[in-house]
């Protein structure tokens, strides 16, 4: 009596044919994610597009400048001593380079402006800020900007003040890193209230 002996089936996958196959079966999600790609760099650039507008709409205000001293380390942007750090007329916060942003500390001009203890933003994300006319994608935008390498990024939004009250916000933002190693520890924001030269920009048309 002959043993019948089973042989296993070929795993198509590894076979020229079965790649074929299995690349054909693949196509539509594949055309599906480059479709999505696509979307993706074409709403990318329709937001650079838009946010360039606006930055060059509120430059253009000779009141408005870009031109802030950016720190470039933690100790910089929040000094240990106190009264240089509150004594700051720039309103700094900064925030964690990972995760969901959130803040580790601001000094008193921020405080000021947005109406926050420092106590009651840290462990906060930048959200208690936003509000409807938030550009939202304007800043998601930045982020990925400074991620990408870039050094500082612009970008207007609006702002809302712990009073629910809003303000224009020319915003800049930029990587701080280790003295030492030179690698990305925190991102710092600059805040500028700008609401004040465009009402009076307005007011003189």
């Amino acid at each position: 009596m002959v043993a019948m002996i089973k042989t296993a089936k070929p795993d198509l996958r590894m076979t020229i044919e079965g790649a074929k196959i299995v690349q054909e079966k693949d196509a539509p999600l594949k055309t599906l994610r480059m479709i999505q790609r696509l979307r993706k760099r074409l709403k990318r650039r329709k937001v650079r597009r838009e946010n360039d507008d606006i930055l060059r709409a509120a430059l253009d205000d000779a009141t408005i400048t870009s031109n802030v001293s950016i720190p470039k380390t933690l100790a910089e942007a929040l000094p240990e001593d106190a009264q240089k750090k509150n004594n700051d007329p720039r309103a700094i916060v900064v925030t964690e380079a990972t995760g969901r942003f959130n803040m580790i500390g601001c000094n008193k001009a921020w405080e000021n402006l947005c109406g926050f203890a420092e106590c009651e933003i840290i462990g906060k994300d930048s959200s208690i800020l936003q509000g409807p006319d938030t550009n939202v994608d304007g800043l998601r935008d930045a982020v990925s900007r400074l991620f990408d390498g870039e050094q500082n990024v612009n970008v207007v939004t609006t702002n809302y003040r712990k009073d629910g009250s809003k303000f224009t916000n020319f915003l800049t933002l930029a990587p701080l890193r280790d003295e030492a190693t030179g690698k990305l520890t925190h991102f710092v924001a600059i805040l500028n209230d700008i609401g004040e030269s465009i009402s009076k920009k307005k007011g003189q048309v």
